[in-house]
């Protein structure tokens, strides 16, 4: 019997080129780009290259803040095993065993203890460092009030219940309202800064924070874990901050 098999006839050098070019397009491109959008915010490179490998660490560390008494099955996994008896090859299915566990509430590392920090902290730079025509402390605040606003209210219609995730949204709504809200109303000098905390924050309060303070939201979740900024809006916020900040 003759297997299907995946045979490169474009020679060495041109193998070699086409992993050149997918690691640029896949790494270095977007690290660029990320690095580029926290200079927008006064970061060095090596500084915004840095914080991007900590968010991306951090994507995977969820804080526990409260486990809830509400109980939530949770499917198991099935296994197979294979046995031969001489000639012969028998399979054997274990059916999956469901169980249930108390729901878990936590805080994503990467997703929303980073970026909130971040938002604080590049609010306070942009009023230590003289930004030219920055404004006034109280009109800044309207306008990343604003922001917030406008994102918060997109995500938290867009936002669904989701099984595995606790709460799902698509990915790129939050940078789209970001990217509208600032470059049609914004200022330009405070924009930047009013799409990182605005996509940021507005993500995860219209994503996340909002309707977990709804009871009959916070009922429809049948997730074990159900992280601020964690799987199913780490994507939004990242994208909306970042990317926000780097096209405005």
């Amino acid at each position: 019997m003759n297997y299907p098999y995946f045979h490169f006839t474009g020679g060495l050098i041109a193998a070699v080129l086409f992993l050149v070019l997918m690691f640029f397009l896949l790494v270095v491109l977007p690290v660029g780009f990320v690095t580029e959008a926290f200079g927008r915010l006064g970061m060095t490179t090596g500084q915004g290259f840095l914080l991007l490998l900590a968010i991306l660490v951090g994507r995977a560390v969820n804080i526990p803040v409260y486990t809830s008494e509400k109980l939530v099955m949770v499917q198991g996994s099935g296994a197979m095993r294979f046995r031969f008896d001489g000639m012969a090859r028998q399979i054997e299915y274990e059916e999956p065993v469901n169980e249930l566990k108390k729901q878990v509430f936590a805080v994503n590392l990467g997703g929303c203890v980073f970026p909130v920090i971040l938002s604080i902290g590049f609010l306070l730079r942009s009023r230590l460092i003289d930004v030219p025509n920055m404004p006034a402390l109280p009109e800044t605040f309207i306008w990343l009030g604003l922001t917030t606003a406008a994102v918060a209210a997109v995500c938290y219609a867009l936002t669904k219940p989701d099984v595995f995730t606790g709460f799902r949204l698509p990915v790129l709504a939050p940078l789209v309202v970001t990217l509208a809200t600032t470059l049609i109303l914004v200022p330009a000098p405070v924009a930047p800064l009013a799409a990182y905390v605005g996509g940021s924050l507005g993500t995860l309060l219209g994503a996340n924070v909002i309707p977990l303070l709804i009871p009959s939201k916070r009922r429809e979740l049948a997730s074990p874990l159900v992280s601020i900024g964690g799987a199913g809006t780490f994507g939004g916020v990242f994208v909306a901050g970042v990317a926000g900040a780097l096209l405005t």
